[in-house]
């Protein structure tokens, strides 16, 4: 069986400790030999042991570690903790695929196996399997970071000021059910997940420098916590390329759709009731973000 290591970041780890568990949970059907570190932060050390005592009650079958992160990884920054330890795996072979992700994100076995499918022949367009994610409000499923129509034949006007995204669509030729592939405005997702051959990429990659990430990500100026997740989604792009993720395009009735196995949820509505309570007119969901 193929073996998967997964780290997650908890800040705070007693604040929200039903999500860890659900999370956790939801890897148990992932059909692969899981190994999670968990890394908290240093100002929460002392509760550790009652983090780790209710984990435990969960009965999760695979193996979970923990760590604290060093004093320097604060704020933010503790996103970062774990790339020493993520690198000596990478560099020693010792797992067949590796995933970061904050530790509210639901990473499905639809979610793997969407992804474990379809890496290898996007690759050959310089491509990966993108996620995109959601926030449950209202009953709605709401894509706040790619909040906007998105247009998958022409440019998407003014989504960094005046600059529009000129998304790039690929036909789908040997999947009746799907249109194709497009690249979102934004390409996070609140995780990474690489095979070995992209995980040693990656890690002698400018991506896997907090500082050095930075100016890979350009117009999108993506912040210190989402660098964490970056893979290789800005890494060698060809001319025209926004970044390397792109997530399946399917119709359904007169809809354009983002399927669900490549939809993350943030188990959170935070962002989602910011948006919908601003007052806008139409609602976007993931079910109405792309037009043609």
């Amino acid at each position: 069986m193929k073996s998967l290591y997964i780290v997650l970041t908890a800040h705070d780890p007693l604040e929200r400790v039903d999500v860890t568990l659900k999370v956790l949970e939801a890897y148990e059907k992932l059909p692969v030999k899981v190994t999670v570190d968990i890394f908290i932060d240093y100002l929460h050390e002392q509760d550790l042991d009652e983090f780790i005592s209710l984990v435990d009650k969960a009965d999760i079958s695979f193996d979970v570690s923990y760590y604290v992160a060093d004093e320097e990884y604060e704020g933010y920054y503790l996103c970062w903790a774990h790339k020493p330890v993520l690198k000596e795996f990478i560099k020693d072979e010792c797992y067949d695929f590796y995933m970061y992700s904050e530790n509210d994100m639901l990473f499905t076995k639809d979610n793997f196996l969407y992804w474990l499918n379809n890496k290898d022949k996007l690759k050959e367009l310089n491509l990966e399997p993108g996620f995109c994610r959601f926030e449950t409000y209202d009953g709605l499923k709401i894509p706040f970071d790619n909040y906007r129509k998105w247009s998958i034949s022409r440019p998407t006007p003014n989504c960094w000021g005046s600059i529009p995204h000129n998304g790039s669509f690929h036909l789908t030729l040997t999947d009746s059910r799907q249109l194709g592939w497009f690249t979102l405005g934004n390409p996070y997702g609140g995780l990474m997940l690489l095979d070995q051959e992209d995980a040693s990429k990656y890690i002698r990659s400018a991506s896997s420098d907090p500082v050095e990430s930075y100016r890979l990500t350009g117009k999108r100026n993506w912040p210190i916590a989402d660098r964490s997740s970056m893979g290789l989604c800005f890494d060698d792009l060809l001319p025209g390329q926004e970044h390397r993720r792109v997530v399946p395009v399917r119709k359904e009735g007169e809809n354009l759709v983002v399927p669900d196995c490549a939809l993350v949820e943030h188990l959170d509505c935070k962002y989602s009731k910011t948006l919908v309570e601003k007052g806008d007119i139409i609602i976007i969901t993931t079910d109405s973000m792309l037009t043609y």
